[in-house]
């Protein structure tokens, strides 16, 4: 695996993890029993039912754009990434708006999904980075320092 290889799995986490995650409370039948593990089970749920869509869009962009390029340069572009949804999501927030003439509407997509999006994001960003530390690819690419 190149390390190219790596980002571009990584970057569909936000994706698989949710859906794990509904595959778990809707298939597999599991309960979280209350508590904050109730509401983590929520908020990744929600993430890939609302933000699933939009967000395969940005996977599938980034998937294209990492192509060969350097790691530094892959790095400083996943620190930008829930950025980048934040743009696209704000997009769809307007799009909603408009077409049901709703500025409540945008306000509340764009606020909620500002939160979430950018709070869930940067976690994904440094779960990357962290399984990044473990891995040595056969190019002799090691672990370099983040987006160095």
């Amino acid at each position: 695996m190149t390390v190219q290889t790596f980002y571009r799995i990584a970057v569909w986490l936000p994706l698989v993890v949710p859906a794990i995650v509904a595959i778990g409370v809707h298939v597999l039948g599991f309960d979280p029993d209350g508590g904050p593990l109730v509401k983590i089970v929520q908020l990744l749920l929600m993430s890939g039912v609302y933000g699933g869509p939009v967000y395969l869009l940005v996977a599938a962009w980034a998937t294209w754009w990492i192509d060969s390029r350097p790691e530094p340069e892959i790095q400083r572009r996943a620190l930008m990434a829930p950025l980048l949804m934040l743009a696209a999501w704000i997009a769809l927030a307007v799009i909603l708006s408009a077409i049901f003439g709703e500025v409540r509407m945008f306000a509340a997509l764009a606020g909620l999904g500002a939160v979430m999006i950018v709070g869930l994001g940067y976690l994904y960003v440094a779960l990357v980075f962290f399984l990044r530390r473990w891995f040595e690819f056969p190019d002799g690419s090691r672990p370099s320092s983040m987006a160095g």
